[in-house]
């Protein structure tokens, strides 16, 4: 049950993201990724007659990463108290604690990895092609279509039933790492780049394009690279050659996509002055291309200096709860918890000891793919790794849970082939 359960999550949030996230109860804040984390730590698998996560704790080559993991929450829930005291609404600063809740997930993959590693390649195909055939409809028809689920807060941004396909990248990774004949699969290359390429996610271009480079750096097969890049030029070719223009898909951009539109999304953040307070308020005559990499840089420069003010505040930042958002005078009093960066993220709210002991969890997880990766030769895990972690710069990745869970999902899957006989063993 608890496979099936860990496939359904992470095929869910990768195909629906926000949207399969709010699936529950929104009105009592009643979400199924809270749901399935409370039930796999109080009823969750069984090796015998213990529990499965403290037959994890009992394994050596676990230990280190979930001594790591133990300070990393106990700083957490440090910081709840602390945003408490300083006057924060308690929700809210137990809201921010999902920040180093989720990383239990890791565990949970590492099970579904343990009973079914030859799951997880199915899975990533299966997502692939809903991806390539959703997403294409979500470009061409289904985001003009203004369907919100019933029940969310009016403090919380509307939540789209058709949700945005977030993760093309992900899909192209894993067809690389997993489909050994272009020839048969070329087609789900072309719908899913025909998707990333649409839906116009500068972070998830940049992603991609250094997962691509590390999982050269592995693999040494660069022709591959070269044919699957072939596919994606074909692409750009007959777009370029037919002058072919398609609507932006809403709130992406004001202009049709083309290929000269790309290039100028591509090469925005380059143009745009990030000194200009009237462009960063929205005040400006700015590149609307332009206008989200300002708006943000602007944000990050105000947490930057804000943390930076005090002693205490740069060793343990503003704690949870605070808002991050009053910083720069166009958010103030707006419904903004996160700026759209992991690092900038733990630096506001948890400081530089919390920078420290976020990376140093997530360099454990590292280590742990990297074993798994001398075990079974898969280079998967390290390159997906290293492409969600530049996404989390960019990207609400670990303090959301439609990033945070299928990111430590999929890592626990891999990392499992790494340490399979020791559970074996440990059983």
């Amino acid at each position: 049950m608890w496979t099936r359960t860990a496939g359904l999550l992470l095929v869910g949030y990768l195909c629906l993201s926000r949207t399969f996230a709010y699936v529950g109860v929104p009105a009592w804040k009643a979400f199924i990724g809270e749901a399935v984390l409370v039930l796999f730590v109080v009823a969750g698998p069984r090796m015998g007659k213990m529990k499965w996560p403290w037959i994890a704790w009992k394994m050596a080559v676990l230990r280190p990463l979930l001594y790591c993991y133990m300070l990393f929450l106990g700083y957490g829930v440090f910081q709840v108290f602390r945003g408490i005291q300083a006057g924060n609404p308690p929700l809210v600063a137990l809201r921010d604690l999902a920040f180093n809740l989720y990383p239990v997930y890791f565990l949970l993959g590492i099970w579904a990895g343990v009973t079914r590693p030859d799951l997880l390649p199915r899975l990533i195909r299966g997502f692939a092609w809903f991806n390539g055939i959703y997403g294409v409809l979500f470009i061409l028809f289904l985001n003009r279509l203004n369907w919100s689920l019933p029940g969310v807060g009016e403090d919380v941004a509307a939540v789209p039933i058709f949700a945005q396909p977030i993760y093309s990248f992900v899909a192209l990774l894993g067809l690389l790492a997993f489909e050994k004949s272009l020839s048969r699969s070329w087609h789900i290359y072309l719908l899913n780049g025909f998707v990333m390429l649409g839906m116009q996610i500068r972070a998830e271009w940049f992603a991609f394009a250094i997962g691509v480079v590390v999982w050269c750096a592995l693999t040494r097969q660069g022709m591959r690279v070269v044919q699957a890049g072939a596919v994606f030029a074909s692409l750009l070719a007959v777009m370029y050659f037919t002058d072919l223009r398609l609507p932006s898909p809403q709130l992406r951009a004001e202009t049709d996509i083309s290929v000269k539109q790309l290039v100028d999304r591509g090469l925005a953040p380059f143009r745009s002055d990030v000194t200009d307070e009237k462009a960063a308020a929205g005040l400006g005559n700015v590149d609307p291309q332009e206008a989200t990499f300002v708006f943000r840089t602007v944000w990050w420069l105000a947490i930057w200096d804000s943390v930076h003010s005090s002693l205490q505040t740069t060793v343990l930042g503003h704690g949870y709860g605070f808002p991050l958002g009053d910083l720069v005078p166009y958010l103030e009093g707006e419904f903004i918890r996160t700026p759209h960066n992991e690092f900038f993220f733990a630096l506001g709210y948890t400081g530089w000891l919390g920078v420290a002991l976020f990376f140093l969890f997530e360099l454990g997880i590292l280590r742990l793919l990297i074993e798994a990766r001398r075990t079974t030769a898969e280079p998967f895990g390290i390159v997906l790794w290293v492409a969600m972690m530049i996404l989390g710069m960019f990207f609400p990745l670990c303090e959301t849970p439609y990033g945070a869970i299928p990111f430590y999902l999929s890592l626990g899957w891999v990392a499992a082939g790494g340490i399979g006989l020791r559970v074996q063993t440990a059983s």
